[in-house]
């Protein structure tokens, strides 16, 4: 096989999910923790989520008055990413949610989760995605 060929589409290997237990509070009949499950998005879903995270305001002072500030809200990106990237459970199940009384996947884990887990759950779906990123890290960054 050339190098070129080693691109070609059917040679792609298939990313697999990542399944990784994110909370002791959900536990099995044994009693043991279970794993959710996080897949990649494709690149146009995560140019959505950017786009939604990205906010533009009109300066109207200044030397700069009548031109655009344009602001990425990396924490907002963030909980998208990691919403949009859980595939078990649910986050969508009506059922679920009622269980919990909220509306929508992202109000659904902030009721499940502690900071701390979501802090887990970021790092589970970053790297489901292909980042390569420390817990440590997103830790670090949450605190600050």
């Amino acid at each position: 096989m050339s190098n070129l060929q080693a691109f070609f589409a059917h040679n792609k290997k298939k990313q697999d999910n990542i399944k990784r237990a994110i909370s002791k509070s959900f536990v099995d009949e044994n009693g043991n923790a279970v794993e959710w499950e996080f897949a990649p998005i494709s690149p146009e879903r995560d140019a959505e989520l950017k786009s939604e995270s990205t906010k533009r305001s009109l300066i109207t002072q200044g030397k700069r008055k009548g031109q655009y500030n344009t602001d990425f809200d990396h924490f907002k990106y963030q909980r998208l990413l990691t919403v949009e990237s859980i595939v078990f459970p649910n986050l969508n199940d009506k059922e679920l949610q009622d269980s919990y009384g909220v509306l929508g996947a992202d109000e659904l884990l902030g009721k499940m989760l502690t900071i701390g887990e979501i802090a887990e759950a970021a790092a589970a779906a970053q790297a489901a995605n292909g980042y390569e990123v420390e817990l440590d890290e997103l830790v670090e960054e949450v605190k600050n």
